[in-house]
């Protein structure tokens, strides 16, 4: 890459002045409870989306390996050239089914889903208005009216705005998240649905389900259960989260889908997953739905309890949630990362997540738990995080 070579360099050295250069870390073995380096160190870890730990499951990696003998390892081609497979089939009805949506169209990613489908629809609406802090894989080109984080007045704002004189009758996309990925908090969706706007406004309402979805609500259905498709008409679900394999979903009407099938660029030239991954979801949802599922989320909930109160006894800034992502703002970017590496030291493995994934000046730890911790997992944590957060302050007050 000669060509560029001299931006690429300038980028880095931009970034590692930052201390934002990032490196992918590499392990000879990951689950929800443990990650192991090649040279045999073992980190509890703090950093998985797995939350229910069903990436593990006897059931659901059976179903990935008997799928895979009599399908193959592959998807072959997009499915409007190859066809879907009976697996593909069975996951989308299953779905469309607990969550009482007529149709459920795979995308190999949640961010594909989500870039695909709103350049796909943006077009046809006269503004998209989005929470402030919603997901990168909107951040597509199309312009965005952003509103602040979970503030309905200055969504309601946006509404009217969005409409005015010249345009009363405006069609608008809204978009937002059940669970915000790095705040762990939730979206007041009911609060958005009642929101005050101007009646000759035509709104639909976009959720993205990622982090709610085998953790939230009755049955582990997050939105999908709790709300209908008149309210929710567009959803994203994920499947490398709670349900523990990969891949995405968007729950919507028949038209919509059947538009998006012949529109969405992502969708008709993708390769879909394989029939196995299809099988695997499966197992996986049905064990989310079912009394397994409930017993996981009820272990999950005792553990974000007990990380909220173990925390709180010991001083720790640790923000409100009541979901399995939780976080701690340090500030500065060098600040973040010492922390992290004192967590390392320690045997933990724990992002400190910096700017661009989080806003400026917001630096953070951001810890997930899932229901493979034990409390002793827990208690560790705390400890060696609150001895890291002060050893921090004394540096800052040495002036180090």
């Amino acid at each position: 890459m000669v060509a560029i070579r001299s931006q690429l360099q300038q980028a880095r050295q931009q970034r590692e002045q930052l201390q934002r250069w990032r490196q992918l870390p590499q392990f000879v073995r990951a689950d929800a409870r443990f990650v192991e380096t090649a040279d045999g160190r073992r980190f509890v870890n703090f950093a998985s989306n797995d939350y229910l730990g069903l990436s593990d499951h006897p059931l659901v990696k059976q179903s990935f390996a008997d799928a895979v003998l009599t399908y193959g390892s592959g998807g072959r081609a997009s499915p409007l050239v190859t066809g879907l497979t009976k697996p593909h089939s069975n996951l989308q009805k299953c779905l469309a089914e607990y969550l009482n949506r007529e149709q459920i169209l795979l995308f190999s990613t949640g961010f594909a889903a989500n870039h695909g489908v709103l350049q796909t629809l943006a077009p046809h609406y006269d503004a998209v208005i989005a929470d402030k802090l919603v997901h990168a894989s909107w951040l597509s080109g199309v312009r965005l009216q952003r509103f602040q984080h979970n503030d309905v007045g200055a969504y309601e704002q946006r509404l009217r705005q969005a409409a005015g004189q010249q345009n009363p009758n405006a069609a608008v996309l809204v978009l937002s998240e059940s669970v915000f990925s790095m705040d762990g908090d939730q979206a007041p969706v009911q609060d958005l649905l009642d929101a005050a706007f101007p009646p000759a406004v035509q709104r639909d309402l976009w959720l993205d389900d990622a982090h709610g979805f085998g953790t939230q609500g009755e049955h582990g259905l997050s939105i999908g259960g709790a709300f209908s498709a008149e309210q929710v008409p567009l959803l994203t679900l994920t499947f490398g989260k709670a349900v523990g394999v990969a891949g995405a979903a968007v729950a919507t009407s028949r038209e919509v889908a059947d538009y998006l099938t012949n529109y969405c660029r992502e969708l008709v030239y993708s390769t879909q997953f394989p029939a196995a991954q299809a099988a695997a979801i499966h197992t996986a949802v049905d064990l989310i739905v079912g009394a397994e599922g409930h017993g996981l989320r009820q272990r999950l909930a005792e553990t974000i309890q007990s990380f909220q109160s173990l925390s709180k006894q010991r001083g720790l800034a640790v923000a409100e949630s009541t979901t399995a992502i939780q976080h701690i703002v340090i500030g500065a970017d060098a600040d973040a990362l010492w922390v992290a590496d004192q967590l390392r030291e320690a045997g933990i493995w724990c992002t400190g997540m910096r700017p661009p994934t989080v806003p400026e000046q917001t630096a953070r730890i951001r810890i997930t738990l899932t229901a493979a911790h034990q409390p002793s997992d827990v208690i560790h944590l705390v400890d060696v995080l609150a001895a890291a957060i002060d050893a921090r302050a004394a540096r800052v007050e040495l002036g180090s």
